[in-house]
């Protein structure tokens, strides 16, 4: 889901000046834990392709309409308490050296994790704009790497996500 934005962010730093290597690839994956994680990988596979064939066509569509959450309804509070999310990363370098890091936020990712980071977002735009990448006079249509850099990253730290290089 984000390898557009990644390769997005790596194509405009490299018309910034500053690339990310030529030999620059991002993957990305779900992982699921043993025993029943290749059922649960075609489980999910298949039923994303489903639902989005299923957004194709009309009739279906009306029904899913029908079914699905309606604006403004949602998870309780509870589940979105409950709720938490974690990437694990891992970079090779072009001479095979390994780095790990990770990002993991506890409460609810369509819900907790966005609002926050919408909200850190707006006030990084509105308070840290001297230290923005590229200052103020960088415009245009911008990833959150390439608009809001480390002072983002910063603020959601400071809000509770976990975000560490080199675990």
């Amino acid at each position: 889901m984000n390898t557009r934005i990644v390769r997005r962010s790596a194509g405009l730093f490299g018309e910034f000046g500053q690339p990310y290597g030529s030999a620059f690839s991002y993957r990305e994956y779900l992982k699921y834990e043993p025993l029943f994680g290749r059922l649960n990988a075609e489980i999910v596979t298949r039923g994303f392709a489903l639902f989005e064939a299923a957004l194709g066509r009309p009739r279906l569509r009306s029904f899913l309409k029908r079914i699905l959450p309606k604006p403004g309804e949602g998870p309780s509070e509870t589940t979105i308490q409950k709720g938490w999310f974690r990437c694990d990363l891992l970079r090779i370098t072009q001479d095979g050296h390994r780095v790990r890091g990770l990002i993991a936020h506890l409460g609810d990712p369509s819900n907790s994790a966005t609002t926050e980071f919408v909200s850190e977002a707006a006030l990084t735009l509105a308070l840290d704009s001297d230290k923005l990448p590229g200052g103020s006079a960088r415009g245009g249509v911008l990833t959150p790497a390439t608009a809001l850099g480390d002072p983002f990253v910063a603020r959601i730290m400071a809000a509770g996500t976990r975000v560490e290089i080199g675990v």
